[in-house]
């Protein structure tokens, strides 16, 4: 009895992951992708994600005269909404990346299937990573830690990636 619940919760989950991993690869503007959008993109827009669920901006505001609870809850969501905003223009700059990394791929003189493997499992890894944020988003207000993410490090990655690859294979890449 136990075996048919658990393989139609595999299959449900497994249904679930590609439908969102698919949505989440979808989301790209292509008139941005250009040797232009590579050498103007920054991590440092996305710095203020790495403040936005801290903690002590709250304990700071406890300690000023005329707080109350409410304060540090609408804090809270409004910092949760920001830190979603932030999270979603961060997936469209890593599937810029990403689609700019397969057109090099596409347009280079020399098979390199090691990076094709490399630009596969950033992508997992970086999806995997969002819809474990959004899910803790989801379950903050009911009390779970945020803790830190490590997603401007796997964009920083992939920055780096194409990069290199954009110095060493210059003159193939052309969108």
């Amino acid at each position: 009895m136990i075996y048919p619940a658990l393989s139609i919760v595999v299959v449900l989950t497994t249904a679930t992951f590609v439908f969102l991993f698919r949505r989440l690869a979808s989301r790209f503007d292509p008139d941005a992708v250009g040797p232009d959008w590579l050498d103007e993109f920054s991590l440092e827009s996305f710095a203020p994600m790495r403040r936005l669920l801290d903690q002590s901006d709250i304990e700071f505001l406890k300690k000023q005269a005329g707080y109350h609870p409410g304060l540090a809850k609408t804090l809270r969501e409004e910092r949760r909404k920001a830190f979603a905003g932030y999270l979603d223009l961060m997936v469209g700059d890593f599937n810029q990346l990403l689609k700019i990394g397969r057109l090099m791929l596409i347009n280079s003189t020399v098979d390199r299937p090691e990076f094709a493997r490399t630009l596969w499992r950033q992508q997992v890894k970086f999806y995997v990573s969002v819809y474990t944020i959004r899910c803790r988003l989801a379950l903050a207000p009911l009390g779970l830690e945020m803790g830190r993410f490590e997603l401007l490090d796997s964009l920083g990655n992939m920055l780096q990636q194409v990069k290199e690859l954009a110095s060493v294979d210059a003159p193939a890449y052309s969108v």
